[in-house]
This record gives C-alpha cells, sequence and structure tokens, in this order.
C-alpha cells in the first residue's frame, strides 16, 4: 500500500461535514486491495472487519474536517509532501490517524488473530457526531480506539462544551424614530452582571460573539444574540449554570439544536457535547499504557467523538500529530509519526485483546 500516495490524495479531498463521500471511496478502495470487505452503512460511515471471532476491538475516526479557509495563508498546497512533512487540513485531525490505522490492519493481518478489528471512519465529527452517534447504537465492541490527535500519547477523554444562546428580546424601529425598547441595554445590563457571576466548580464560560435582527445599522434590533462557550468537567452542574444565566435578566436562555442528515440518517443534535472520563484504574487504559510503555494518559483540550462511543464500551484516544496544529494553516504531519501510530495500534489491539482473556 502506497500510503503517503493515499494520505495526500485523502486531504487533497475536500470533506466537509456532509460532504465526506470522496474520502469514503478513497478508503474503501484501500480497505479492499487490502483484501477486507468494506461498506457504507445508512449514514455513510466506512466500515471494515478483520477477524471474526470475539473479542472486536473498534479503530474509531472521522472523515470530516474543517473548512481550509484561505490558500494564502498555506505555506504549501494541499496534500503536499516537504523533506517528512504532508501539509494540508486533515493531515492532524485526522486523516493521518485514519491512514495509520489501515496500517494497522496491514500488520495484524499478517499474524495469527486472537479476536477482530473493526475500522470505522465516520461521519459530521465536527458538527456534533452523527456518524459515531448512529454507528454506535449497533455496535457491542470491547473498546473503541479513537484516533483524535494526542502527539502518540494514550488519552482517556475530555472536558465537556455547550453552545448557550441568550437572547434579548425589543422593538424594531428606525434610528431616527426610536422610541421603544432597545435591547442592546439590556445586553449590556447581562454583560455587566455576567462579568460578576460566580460560576460552579468545574465550569469555564466565555462570551464569543453578539448577533443582531434584523441586522441593519440605521435601526434597533428586535433580537440581540449572545453567544456563550461554556466548557464543564464530568462532575460539573451545568443545568445549574443554565438556571443561574436565566435568573441574570430578561434574556431567553437556551441551548439550541440542529436538524443534521446524512445518507438516510437524520438526527436533531443539541450544541451540547458531553465530557468524557475513562478511570485512570480501568484495566484496559492500564493494559493500554503497558503496551505502548506509557506511565499515565492525558486529557484532550477539545471534545470528541468519545462519549457517544463511551456508551458502548470503554475508548482509548491515541493519534499522530501534535493537536495545536489542527484547525490552522500550519496543518501538517510527520510521516514518521504516521508509522509510529500503525505500529501503536496494531500493539493496542493485540494488548487488549489479551487483556481480555
Amino acid at each position: 500500500m502506497d500510503w503517503v500516495k493515499l494520505l495526500s490524495r485523502l486531504v487533497q479531498a475536500e470533506s466537509l461535514p456532509g460532504k465526506e463521500e470522496e474520502v469514503a471511496g478513497l478508503l474503501l478502495e484501500a480497505l479492499k486491495a487490502l483484501g477486507l470487505p468494506a461498506t457504507l452503512d445508512e449514514a455513510g460511515n466506512v466500515e471494515a472487519l478483520l477477524g471474526e471471532k470475539e473479542p472486536e476491538v473498534v479503530l474509531a475516526g472521522h472523515m470530516d474536517v474543517v473548512p481550509v479557509g484561505d490558500p494564502a495563508y498555506w505555506p504549501h498546497p494541499q496534500g503536499a509532501v516537504v523533506g517528512e512533512r504532508l501539509y494540508g487540513r486533515g493531515a492532524v485531525d485526522m486523516k493521518g490517524a485514519l491512514v495509520a490505522m489501515l496500517l494497522a490492519l496491514e500488520a495484524l493481518s499478517k499474524a495469527p488473530l486472537r479476536g477482530r478489528v473493526r475500522f470505522l471512519a465516520v461521519v459530521q465529527e465536527e458538527v456534533g457526531g452523527l456518524g459515531s452517534r448512529y454507528a454506535a447504537a449497533r455496535l457491542n465492541p470491547l473498546a473503541f480506539i479513537l484516533g483524535e490527535p494526542s502527539g502518540g500519547r494514550l488519552m482517556r477523554g475530555h472536558r465537556g462544551r455547550a453552545e448557550v444562546w441568550a437572547d434579548f428580546e425589543g422593538e424594531e424601529a428606525h434610528a431616527a424614530l426610536a422610541s421603544g425598547e432597545n435591547p442592546l441595554y439590556d445586553l449590556a445590563e447581562y454583560l455587566t452582571a455576567l462579568k460578576e457571576l460566580p460560576l460552579p466548580s468545574g465550569i469555564k464560560l466565555t462570551p464569543t460573539r453578539v448577533d443582531t435582527y434584523p441586522g441593519a445599522t440605521n435601526q434597533t434590533p428586535g433580537v440581540v444574540r449572545l453567544y456563550l462557550d461554556v466548557r464543564y468537567e464530568p462532575e460539573a452542574n451545568l443545568d445549574g449554570l443554565l438556571e443561574r444565566l436565566k435568573a441574570l435578566g430578561s434574556a431567553s436562555v437556551y441551548i439550541p439544536e440542529e436538524e443534521r442528515a446524512s445518507g438516510e440518517v437524520r438526527m436533531n443534535i443539541p450544541a451540547l457535547w458531553p465530557p468524557y472520563r475513562l478511570p485512570e484504574d480501568h484495566p484496559l487504559l492500564q493494559a493500554a499504557l503497558k503496551a505502548l510503555g506509557q506511565d499515565g494518559a492525558g486529557l484532550w483540550p477539545f471534545t470528541t467523538d468519545a462519549p457517544y462511543l463511551g456508551a458502548k464500551a470503554p475508548v482509548l484516544g491515541l493519534g499522530p500529530g501534535d493537536p495545536a496544529l489542527a484547525h490552522t494553516p500550519k496543518e501538517h504531519i510527520l510521516l514518521s509519526q504516521v508509522e509510529a501510530a500503525g505500529q501503536a495500534y496494531a500493539r493496542l489491539v493485540e494488548a487488549l485483546w489479551n487483556g481480555a482473556r
């Protein structure tokens, strides 16, 4: 398998959420070249299975990426290999990991199998996790190995995130004639009170944006919307925070939801990305640390598909690449990191198989 060429083609394929078809096709082609029956499920997720008997370990990742942005800010074209680095959107988050998983499947297929391993590449991780939510509902593995970037360090979870909207209603009027309610003043009072609000333990809240509707500059708005970014630990009382925010002023405070669709699957997904934490003393985590020769597992600074997968089985995180490069015009990955991740995935799968016996 010419995996460097494959990774370059995957990165060149702009797979925004809901538009993952080209990447899915490339992965199906690569899996079939490895001799594995590969399929698309009803949501457009790519799946393949190596081996037949239990226990089952799932190598999981996502195909979608955030937009490339202005090409002028990138040091090299998308998918370019410069020395030992491959540049482009998705190199780190997380097409490099998907290719490393293919390398692991190739390596595992050459030795006797103590279980089976499923390859799972999902859609729409970046916008709420439709693909993983759908796939997890019908899977029942021993464990998931999630390939989000971690610099090769084992991860056991992350904080949660919620996007909270606070809407202030007013009266639309021409600015030259306005005499009614202007919700911008309500917003100012609310932000002043919010700045002094004591936050519950384990919660970080950051105002990030304000929109006005209809949005003209010569009229008072009918609605002003304040966006709040909330990061929270598993033990935090998110409902309690929402009640405090509702009591702070005249705003209508809520977590919005959006209908998402992929293939035959439709879901209403709230702007809420739950936390996930695998206990430090979990036996599968300990087996994984031993297999990799690492002292302890870390926590991702961002949210992932782990909560949806973790509702069915423990999730162990490991991915090649520097997470700080993800979602930036500097995104690139060392080819040696992809190879090393492929070897690590194979070791992890075998360690989890052995740990289940």
